[in-house]
């Protein structure tokens, strides 16, 4: 759970970036249109929240006070001028329906974690409807003083389908109506299209520096040993750092160690029901899927670090011996291959393949790929 004073507002991370923020907010050149794109977890949806309410900040300062009215209201995302679009699971009315509900509960918990990830179940579009209501709410609600800012997190989710919604937003973007600013974020830059590109001013973010990886969880209240466990093996993403700390080491070592005995035995029993349960958890918590093949691929990395020599300070205590068996039993393993066959299947539920005949493939694809 993150502390309550580290919410956006005083988020201290990406300072190169916000540094390049607040000099836009001083000079008077806050542009109609962004783009925040970069890594997973690098803090590009917590840093455009600060930049929002930033620009609507009446005390003149390098950013958001905290506490002066729109501060306050920025806080729990409920100022006026903010309006933040995610990805819907279906064209639905924008009031009395349960995903509606579930998206204001999402709503709060963003507004204490700025990592949180907004994440409705079966959300796979940024729907038409949203985007026609927004043009209705930005042309005929006018406002006389700060700035409408319009966040739309997994920007490139407009693109789906048709891309209607990519088509509608450009329009927007075309002729932006006064007083307004857009901010759209994306981890999948390259998935939108160019039109909308060349109507945003881009910044691209790296990955978070291990130091402020670390400095954020110890803020957060968790122990040392666990964040720097946790920043080590996160790679600079705090999500997944913050993923980690949540589920503690024995836990993952338990879990890589499921997941590590699963790929090196012909079990059919076991491959079966990993594949009904991996194959339903990708269609209903994708983030949940992605962390277990995660750590599976961040295992078979230290096993090849030890194989080429390389003391890696990421090694938990214990894991050795593990590591070792593994290299002595597959001494031909093609790590660069089996790297390959992860990361497909990490990315196959984002274009809607068939599960099952992927994780089957996934089982059959690492065995071969041993060497045994």
């Amino acid at each position: 759970m993150v502390d309550e004073k580290m919410t956006f507002i005083n988020l201290n991370v990406q300072q190169s970036i916000w540094s390049k923020l607040s000099q836009l907010k001083s000079n008077h050149r806050i542009a109609n249109a962004y783009l925040f794109s970069g890594p997973r977890g690098s803090g590009k949806e917590a840093i455009a929240l600060k930049f929002a309410a930033y620009v609507n900040c009446t005390v003149i300062d390098e950013g958001p006070c905290g506490e002066c009215a729109s501060c306050r209201r920025f806080r729990s995302l409920q100022h006026e001028h903010l309006i933040l679009i995610v990805p819907m699971p279906r064209e639905v009315k924008l009031s009395g329906n349960a995903d509606v509900a579930a998206l204001l509960d999402a709503i709060k918990i963003k507004a204490k974690n700025p990592f949180y990830k907004i994440n409705l179940s079966k959300a796979k579009t940024i729907p038409i409807s949203h985007i026609r209501k927004l043009k209705r709410d930005l042309y005929f609600k006018l406002i006389e003083t700060g700035r409408k800012i319009v966040l739309i997190y997994d920007a490139h989710m407009l693109c789906t389908g048709d891309a209607s919604s990519a088509n509608a937003i450009l329009k927007i973007l075309e002729e932006p109506p006064n007083n307004t600013t857009f901010i759209l974020v994306t981890d999948h830059k390259a998935d939108l299209l160019p039109t909308i590109l060349s109507r945003c001013q881009c910044l691209d973010f790296p990955t978070l520096k291990r130091n402020d990886v670390v400095a954020y969880l110890l803020s957060s209240g968790i122990e040392d040993y666990l964040a720097q466990f946790a920043a080590n093996i996160a790679e600079g993403d705090m999500r997944r750092a913050l993923a980690l700390s949540d589920f503690g080491k024995n836990d993952i070592l338990e879990l890589v160690k499921t997941l590590k005995n699963l790929i090196t035995e012909e079990h059919i029993e076991n491959w079966r029901s990993f594949n009904q349960n991996y194959s339903r958890m990708a269609k209903i918590n994708f983030h949940e899927f992605e962390f277990h093949l995660f750590l599976l691929q961040w295992w078979l990395k230290q096993a090849y670090f030890q194989r080429v020599g390389i003391n890696n300070s990421d090694v938990i205590n214990g894991m050795s011996t593990d590591l070792r068996e593994f290299n002595a039993n597959f001494p031909n393993a093609d790590f660069d291959k089996i790297n390959n066959i992860i990361e497909e299947t990490i990315i196959a539920p984002r274009k809607n393949l068939y599960m099952p005949l992927i994780l089957t493939n996934f089982l059959i694809g690492i065995q071969q790929s041993l060497g045994k």
